[in-house]
């Protein structure tokens, strides 16, 4: 954007110059018309006139110029599409390997916990198999468990 007010800051000053200009030159010719001095002034009037035609020249120039420099502007574009679409993608996967790790472990938790209980299940099941075919070992742990 620096060169962008770069060149509006030198065509406003180009501007306010030429406009000095002119009005310097209006004030020249307001003096002369004042003057009780007669003399031809047909050479001022071809000045002026080259002068309104290179004014003229200017400014369509200077239209031309600033006409150009807006369909830049307006065909600039700040990212590349290539970039915008590699980012697009990018978060897309990111998105979708995200929700796939999440997916899989709480499938995992879920695994883990059904075979806890399984396992608890199952160790029950067995502890109780035991102190069933094994009285002795009901009795100590009856014993056991009173005094804890």
């Amino acid at each position: 954007m620096s060169k962008l007010e770069i060149i509006c800051e030198l065509l406003v000053n180009e501007l306010i110059d030429f406009e000095k200009d002119v009005n310097r030159l209006t004030e020249s010719i307001a003096k002369v018309e004042n003057l009780q001095v007669k003399f031809d002034t047909k050479p001022l009037e071809g000045l002026l006139d080259q002068l309104q035609a290179l004014g003229k020249e200017e400014e369509v120039a200077r239209m031309n110029y600033l006409r150009d420099f807006q369909q830049k502007l307006d065909g600039a574009k700040i990212y590349p599409s290539w970039a915008v679409i590699s980012f697009s993608v990018m978060i897309a996967l990111c998105c979708l390997l995200s929700f796939s790790i999440y997916k899989i472990k709480s499938e995992a938790q879920k695994n883990e916990k059904t075979a806890y209980a399984n396992g608890e299940k199952a160790a029950t099941e067995y502890i109780n198999l035991y102190l069933r075919e094994n009285p002795k070992a009901l009795e100590s742990y009856k014993k056991w468990a009173e005094n804890q």
